[in-house]
């Protein structure tokens, strides 16, 4: 199963319970009004306010399930399942059919089972009664609708998947996720054509165009070699393998997918062709026009880059690929006012479904970055900070984070940061290395700085910048001999990135060869010069020369 504790706190998001009507008595009216302080700030991002102001509803109310339920919302956004369940299942105590409490615990359930095989088949069959409350009495809640679904499947009930997702569909048609999901339930059912169909035309639009549908073993067996290729970053073959499948039946719905293979291959005109004939074909295909506007921004074109853009917002104006797309556009021509105009209201209403599909978070990285290109830190920290909590898994944002904590000085938070990162892939080796040279940088913790340097090598060997980090811990050591390795070989493999030259200079000259540090600080004074004093970086330069004329 897939319904982790990082997606549990995604598809919650937003979910704030509509205030109750109050009684007429004083008691229950001051906790009425307890109630809508904290929904006011938990609005607002002020998790700890709401709380607050939640629990004083609950001293004044005990008997309200609410409140406990918009407790219960809160700590599963943070990704605490265990005070989420708990302030549930006191919610569903006190009101057997509080939905919001069904939801959180619909989730939490789902999470439970996925970390927790041996107890797996309960709690996902748990989970799935909370959603079914939830969706009781014909209640549109698209994104317990869709997990409902994979719910369903997971669990081996095939037709209530289908009639879930096919609702789900007819709110959202041509969404993605569903599409496929249905397509697996029609499979698993014993409806190959049905599945072949769907596939072919996601929207539904010719149900009855479906023609002879390939056998679903085979179609499956296609894609997951397609999907493998990818995986190993064989883009060319994978490329191949999408184009045979494009050329099947079914074949339309994987146009987009074969024309990424080959955007990611190197072959960005082919792959924009295959995309305007999509979009030519389907000018509502807003997963084409989304994929053809970063193709036209990787190909330099911004203007029809933002006409792409646009196009989605044509197609489908409630959809937020239209202002990503538009914002990265924009940024791209570093028009970050209008990055801001484009995303500002969407970020702050933090969709349930935007976080779902993953398009806040990069809203909300795109929307943060412009505020500090405009000087407004505050403002751009106040987005990232909330998404952060919104979003906890997005490493991108963790990243970007850490780097506006570092340029603020505010060295502790950029630590905090890059620890989250690493522990959430201990595998992202510029998380690392970064971590590794923001201690290095800073003097603290050298040792351990060496070991995340090491680390991140070891993932990506001969990195020069990785180099550069681990020679320049090994600098702050005063471990001047072992220093001057890594740090020559990526000062030879980044010759203009003057920080690199810089380090290297100051190398040199603890090592008294000042001619070779006049070299490197002449190196890093005609470089990028990012990141570098050029006063302090001349008087270097000045000093060591009067050394060498001495030597």
């Amino acid at each position: 199963m897939v319904w982790s504790a990082a997606l549990l706190v995604v598809t919650l998001a937003g979910q704030g319970a509509a205030p109750p009507a109050p009684a007429s008595t004083d008691i229950t009216a001051q906790a009425y009004v307890a109630f809508l302080q904290g929904w006011a700030a938990d609005d607002k991002g002020d998790l700890a306010g709401a709380v607050a102001a939640y629990r004083k509803a609950i001293d004044l109310a005990p008997t309200a399930a609410a409140p406990h339920a918009a407790i219960a919302q809160i700590y599963a956004r943070q990704g605490q399942i265990d005070p989420a369940a708990r302030e549930a299942t006191t919610a569903l105590g006190l009101d057997a059919d509080n939905r919001d409490a069904h939801r959180v615990l619909g989730f939490v359930r789902a999470a439970q089972a996925d970390q927790q095989p041996t107890r797996a088949s309960a709690l996902l069959a748990e989970a799935i009664g909370h959603f079914e409350k939830v969706l009781g009495n014909g209640v549109t809640d698209l994104g317990a609708s869709l997990t409902l679904g994979q719910l369903y499947i997971e669990h081996g009930d095939y037709k209530k998947a289908i009639t879930v997702l096919q609702g789900f569909l007819e709110e959202r048609p041509g969404y993605p996720q569903a599409v496929m999901l249905l397509s697996d339930a029609y499979r698993r059912n014993g409806q190959p054509n049905e599945a072949a169909a769907l596939l072919r035309d996601p929207t539904g639009a010719s149900p009855g165009a479906a023609g002879p549908a390939a056998p679903a073993a085979t179609i499956d067996a296609k894609i997951a070699r397609a999907e493998s290729l990818e995986d190993a970053n064989n883009w060319a073959a994978a490329a191949a393998a999408w184009r045979d499948i494009t050329s099947g039946p079914g074949g339309d719905a994987f146009r987009p997918r074969y024309a990424t293979a080959l955007v990611n291959s190197g072959d960005l005109a082919a792959g924009r062709a295959v995309l305007l004939a999509v979009t030519n074909q389907n000018p509502k295909d807003v997963s084409a026009w989304f994929l053809l506007a970063q193709v036209e921004e990787r190909r330099g074109d911004l203007a029809a880059a933002e006409t792409a853009a646009r196009k989605i917002q044509e197609a489908d104006p409630a959809d937020a690929r239209g202002p990503l797309a538009l914002s990265e556009v924009l940024g791209a021509r570093g028009d970050y006012k209008g990055v801001i105009t484009a995303l500002d209201s969407r970020v702050a209403a933090a969709n349930r479904d935007d976080i779902l599909a993953g398009t806040y978070g990069r809203m909300a990285r795109n929307l943060g970055a412009a505020y500090f290109e405009t000087g407004d830190s505050a403002k751009g920290f106040a987005v990232l900070e909330k998404a952060r909590g919104l979003t906890p898994d997005n490493e991108e944002l963790l990243y970007l984070l850490a780097g506006a904590y570092e340029r603020e000085n505010r060295v502790p938070d950029a630590e905090q940061a890059l620890r989250e990162l690493v522990k959430l892939n201990p595998a992202n080796a510029d998380a690392l290395n970064y971590l590794g040279y923001l201690l290095a940088d800073h003097s603290l913790k050298l040792d351990e700085a060496v070991t995340l340097i090491t680390k991140a090598l070891e993932l990506d060997k001969d990195n020069p910048s990785y180099l550069d980090s681990l020679g320049w811990v090994y600098f702050k050591q005063q471990r001047f001999d072992q220093a001057r390795d890594p740090l020559e070989r990526a000062a030879a493999a980044l010759p203009r990135t003057s920080v690199i030259q810089d380090h290297l200079g100051d190398l040199y000259v603890q090592l008294k060869r000042y001619r070779d540090a006049v070299t490197a600080f002449e190196r890093a004074m005609s470089g990028d010069r990012q990141g570098i004093d050029m006063i302090a970086l001349t008087k270097k330069r000045d000093r060591a020369r009067e050394l060498a004329g001495g030597h």
